[in-house]
């Protein structure tokens, strides 16, 4: 993020005119707010949307802040806006405020020095032309550089596997953003790759079970590179409980440039399916077989798995 980003972003701050949205779901883009603004009378003092988009997923974080004009356009909305329905979802509002200084709960041994693989965060209303390029700073790239990642990766045609897609499973429940990906740039030093998605929490069952049980997907450079960090990482043992690493066969997002730019959209359902990444977790898949074969059989109440 650059000087002149953060003192328009600490004016709009100090002079009240940065509220919070949260309870989104993740698959909402940033048009889809853009409308239920527009649709609530805020058109035209909605300056800006600080937003975060995940690269591989296209997934936000479920929450964004919004930009007003003026510091009234910011308290009405503050009022109006709470309860209102996002994809039959109330949406959550509240007014921003400085951030204190505080403890970081885990700082990593690069310290200041650490870079994300993948600058998120940014500002969405602008040209597309301006959305970050590869090779261009991080802190270029934002929502718009996401959307287009998703989008270059998408336009490749592919069977039923992404070839330079990986599905890596057998991690540990992760501290922050910054923890997960200084691990996995770590985990994954030698290798050329492009973008680490977020670490994704399994289902409460899941998690009770022996071992490690969350997961990532990473996109690499090429088929070749993926091909070789499987041939690596597949089976390694990672703090005490072995990798799983292989091809993703997770469909990639729908998120039509057109779309997610104000283009014409079906507003009946949003960009991506909430559950995407869980049925695309492998050993989801597996169990979900397992428990299927026990249902059909005829002495499944009575047999050893019945619990």
């Amino acid at each position: 993020m650059d000087i002149g980003t953060e003192q328009q972003q600490g004016d709009a701050l100090s002079e009240g005119r940065r509220i919070y949205l949260g309870n989104l779901l993740y698959a909402v883009t940033p048009s889809n707010i853009e409308d239920l603004l527009r649709e609530s009378g805020y058109g035209d003092s909605l300056e800006k949307l600080h937003i975060s988009v995940d690269p591989v997923s296209g997934r936000n974080p479920g929450y964004c802040f919004v930009e007003f004009t003026t510091r009234e356009a910011a308290d009405r909305a503050l009022e109006s806006l709470p309860g209102k329905l996002l994809f039959n979802r109330p949406i959550k509002v509240g007014p921003c405020h400085p951030k204190t200084p505080h403890q970081s709960r885990w700082r990593g041994s690069r310290g200041a020095e650490y870079t994300p693989t993948f600058q998120r965060w940014g500002d969405w209303k602008g040209s597309p032309e301006n959305a970050g390029r590869r090779g261009q700073p991080r802190e270029e790239q934002g929502p718009y550089a996401a959307v287009q990642h998703i989008e270059e990766r998408s336009s490749r045609p592919r069977s039923g596997i992404n070839t330079t897609q990986l599905y890596i499973g057998g991690l540990d429940i992760m501290i922050n953003q910054e923890h997960h990906d200084t691990e996995m740039q770590r985990l994954l030093e030698g290798f050329e790759y492009v973008a680490i998605g977020k670490r994704i929490t399994p289902p409460a069952a899941t998690r009770s079970l022996p071992g490690r049980h969350h997961y990532c997907f990473v996109d690499f450079s090429s088929a070749e590179e993926a091909e070789r960090a499987i041939k690596a990482l597949d089976s390694r043992p990672f703090k005490g409980s072995p990798l799983r690493v292989r091809h993703s066969t997770k469909r990639m997002p729908d998120l039509d440039w057109k779309k997610v730019t104000g283009g014409p959209r079906d507003s009946s359902q949003p960009a991506m399916g909430g559950q995407q990444g869980r049925q695309d977790d492998p050993d989801r898949r597996e169990r979900s077989e397992r428990q299927r074969a026990i249902m059909t059989a005829s002495s499944w109440r009575t047999g050893p798995n019945a619990n």
